[in-house]
């Protein structure tokens, strides 16, 4: 199955470059998700969503992981 990577023509090192930058920037958007729920907690609120969505997103992505790496 093609992947964007193998649309674009990398070779290896634009491939790992690539995968470097996409995992950059989801530790990017998590800490700002945590950022916004401190945000939230120093102004008094309850951000229930933002903190309940931390698990949810963490569970999804265990399970598409034992999705991806079972045996075939």
């Amino acid at each position: 199955m093609k992947n964007e990577m193998d649309a674009m023509g990398m070779d290896e090192l634009q491939r790992s470059a690539w995968m470097r930058a996409n995992r950059a920037t989801l530790m990017l958007v998590g800490l700002c998700w945590l950022g916004m729920i401190a945000w939230e907690l120093a102004r008094q609120n309850t951000p229930l969503f933002l903190i309940v969505m931390v698990p949810v997103f963490a569970a999804v992505r265990f399970g598409l992981y034992l999705f991806y790496a079972r045996a075939r």
